[in-house]
């Protein structure tokens, strides 16, 4: 054709728009709830996107609840140890490592939990009071400090109590906590969506933070510091327990026990080498979990408390009516004050729902699975979309993305309570056990925090740190805390 070469320009303007229009790779780390969302939209309720070296199966609110709650389909342990680079641990412990951690936190942690939050009360209000004095300090200098950074010790203090008692706090110990709890973080791949390595050559930052963390990190600092005393310990609970000379009321109070009381042999022999190892990985697993993602949840309600300071008023009013008075005449909080704040409770869930989560926890076919208009094949990862799941207009009406922060409270819903429409803490049996405990923590952390100051944002607004990953990442923002005249604690 004579002058053909004048539709190479038309051609090549349709090929850029047509470039233009689809996702690209840096879509799913930069705006995935655009990019998942239009490919939802465009290609049905399943559709299949590579990402970290992977083909993942992302599924809408249709087929949420299906593939979070059957788990012969759909693996929860097999998908987490996946996820999370958490296979080598998975194997050694024969695939029992979730259900394991599931029930020494429920029967550890959550049957407990009355007499534990009696108990870590006054850390939370001894930090309160010094993060608020050291607030205080920021304003004038211009150095504020970290809210994150300053809780997160408080939650690691907790953690050392609940698990291996209040002997094991000290100064250095608190630090060996964070830094496995950062550790784990970084083996599990929360902070893999920064690196380009790690977004593009996944392989290559699995292998370097394994060697980091568990060949260097966790020997030299969380082994060599707290081995030869969990070590004794596991002895000195392993007699007490053999024994039968306690009553129930003089067992010791911390998981630990708890562990060596299950696993302590019947036949009277000492529990051996590979079992106190798998016990190590059990109490670093528990860290992790305890620390690191109550801490970033923490800091999302308290961030969104800050550019809403509507819901103050009301709150403060409520923190006024659930206090509790000791028998010396001073405040507290309790787990019967903080079942009572409903409001409070209320606005978490609600934080909970709008955040931004993206994609939910991760499930691994265990066969081919027909799912909508495609055939999943065995050994897939399969995830819901989150925000499809928690901004349905067909559950939420017309505004599901308005945020609303009582109305959980007036519904009867509480944060913790896990459903087809709210699956923050997952769904199904393998939903977050130890949801109690953090939204306690939580609630102890924002009253303690607005019972004496105001918080507000230095910059006026937060940003999102990593839009892929809000579950384990902290809003990015400065935090400023402005004491009141007259505080209620």
């Amino acid at each position: 054709m004579e002058h053909s070469y004048l539709l190479a320009g038309p051609l090549l303007l349709a090929a850029y728009g047509w470039y233009a229009k689809r996702p690209q790779p840096e879509d799913i780390f930069s705006r995935p709830r655009e990019a998942y969302g239009e490919a939802l939209k465009t290609y049905g309720p399943v559709i299949g996107v590579r990402r970290k070296g992977n083909l993942e199966y992302i599924v809408n609110h249709e087929y949420a609840r299906y593939v979070l709650t059957c788990d012969r389909l759909f693996s929860f342990e097999q998908g987490s140890a996946a996820i999370m680079n958490l296979q080598p641990i998975m194997a050694l412990t024969e695939g029992t490592l979730f259900r394991d951690l599931q029930d020494f936190v429920r029967d550890g942690i959550v049957a407990r939990i009355d007499e534990i939050v009696y108990r870590i009360w006054p850390l939370f209000q001894r930090d309160a009071k010094s993060f608020v004095e050291l607030a205080a300090e920021g304003i004038k200098s211009g150095r504020h400090p970290s809210c994150f950074d300053h809780f997160r010790g408080t939650i690691a203090e907790t953690t050392l109590i609940l698990l291996l008692g209040q002997d094991y706090v000290n100064h250095r110990n608190l630090e060996i906590v964070e830094e496995v709890s950062n550790g784990m973080a970084e083996l599990t791949g929360q902070y893999q969506n920064f690196s380009l390595i790690g977004k593009y050559l996944p392989i290559l930052w699995i292998v370097y933070t394994w060697i980091k963390v568990m060949l260097i990190s966790i020997p030299f600092g969380f082994l060599r510091t707290y081995g030869p005393m969990v070590w004794k310990d596991i002895n000195r609970y392993q007699k007490m327990a053999t024994t039968g000379n306690l009553s129930p009321k003089d067992e010791p109070r911390n998981v630990l026990y708890l562990i060596v009381k299950t696993y302590a042999p019947q036949s009277g022999g000492r529990i051996g080498f590979f079992r106190r190892l798998y016990i190590a990985i059990l109490l670093l697993c528990l860290i992790f979990a305890a620390v690191h993602t109550t801490t970033v949840v923490s800091q999302w309600v308290l961030y969104q408390l800050a550019v809403r300071p509507e819901y103050l008023g009301p709150l403060r009013e409520e923190l006024s009516r659930v206090l509790e008075e000791d028998e010396d005449g001073s405040l507290r909080l309790t787990a019967t004050s903080l079942r009572e704040a409903r409001l409070l409770d209320s606005f978490i869930r609600e934080v909970m729902r709008l955040k931004g989560d993206t994609i939910s926890t991760m499930r691994y076919t265990t066969c081919d699975v027909p799912l909508g208009n495609v055939i999943i094949p065995k050994g897939h990862f399969v995830t819901p979309m989150s925000t499809t799941v928690h901004e349905n207009p067909e559950v939420f009406g017309e505004d599901s993305r308005e945020f609303n922060g009582f109305q959980w409270a007036e519904q009867n819903k509480e944060a913790v309570m896990t459903g087809p429409a709210h699956i923050v803490f997952g769904l199904g049996r393998f939903a977050c056990p130890g949801r109690v405990l953090a939204i306690n923590e939580i609630k102890l952390i924002v009253f303690s925090l607005i019972a004496r100051a105001t918080p507000t944002l230095l910059e006026g607004k937060f940003e999102v740190a990593d839009p892929l990953n809000t579950v384990t990442q902290p809003p990015k923002g400065t935090l400023v805390l402005n004491p009141l005249e007259k505080p209620y604690l």
